[in-house]
């Protein structure tokens, strides 16, 4: 069992991890965990969860038109546009969770994980462990990471966006959609024009052009909505884990790296040589 040591240095060290402690947990938690200080991000949330309701109205509404097109060769793909409401939600859930631990991270660190860190710190400069060393800088590289993750991986996702325009994908769901509506209505208003002679000579060109059309527009539909969503799943779920797994990574790095006043042991010599 090593000896309690107390020298005017370590008394030194103590002080300044208890004023850390104190600071981190009396007004750095509450001054850094506060709404207004994450303004801009909040915002960035919310913009992206109304885009992701405008996608979501826009997939309702495409399934509607796709699935009044005459015939059952838009039914399938009505199917595939539905199904993708469920991705959406996933989405619309995965941005209310970071916009909850954007916060909470911030504040389970600072309330929690730094004092921690400090008190393993103080207790080391009296009885110097090298395993309460260790566990402090891990517990505080820990707690450093985790209040990054949020506002990094929302910066990573902005640029994903914008680099594969996620607006204008959605813009050119929602325009096939009024495209597909519009070949509906103007094929049902074509086919009910003219007599019951000309109607009969006529009803099967305008049935199959129209339906063709709504067809063509369906798929440009469906493949719009598969870019728009791909890129939401991307930036809003594939992107925070990994730059979760990046800083976790990197805390476990730092917290790796050899200590200062480690005895390292000597490599073994040469062993006695033979002649």
């Amino acid at each position: 069992m090593k000896k309690i040591r107390i020298t005017s240095q370590n008394l030194i060290a103590a002080a300044v991890l208890l004023a850390v402690l104190l600071t981190s947990c009396l007004w750095l938690s509450d001054r850094l965990s506060s709404p207004e200080l994450h303004q801009t991000s909040i915002e960035a949330l919310d913009k992206r969860k109304g885009t992701v309701m405008e996608l979501t109205a826009a997939t309702a509404a495409s399934s509607v038109a796709i699935s009044a097109v005459p015939g059952d060769a838009t039914t399938p793909i009505a199917d595939q546009v539905a199904e993708l409401s469920s991705y959406l939600l996933l989405v619309t859930g995965i941005i209310l969770l970071e916009k909850f631990l954007l916060t909470m991270t911030i504040k389970v660190a600072f309330t929690w994980l730094i004092p921690i860190a400090c008190i393993l710190g103080i207790l080391y400069q009296f009885i110097p462990r090298t395993a309460l060393k260790q566990l402090a800088i891990r517990l505080g590289a820990f707690a450093l990471a985790i209040c990054m993750i949020i506002p990094v991986s929302l910066k990573v996702g902005d640029l994903f966006e914008e680099t594969f325009h996620l607006q204008q994908a959605v813009e050119n769901a929602q325009q096939a959609t009024e495209d597909v509506q519009k070949d509906t209505e103007e094929g049902e208003a074509e086919s009910g024009t003219g007599g019951i002679t000309g109607w009969f000579s006529q009803i099967g060109e305008q049935l199959t052009s129209s339906v063709t059309d709504a067809v063509e527009r369906a798929k440009d539909a469906l493949n719009s909505f598969i870019d728009a969503v791909a890129v939401l799943l991307i930036s809003n779920c594939a992107i925070p884990v990994l730059i979760m797994f990046l800083f976790l990574w990197l805390a476990k790095a730092i917290a790796s790296l050899p200590l200062s006043g480690e005895e390292e042991k000597p490599a073994p010599g040469p062993g006695p040589r033979i002649d």
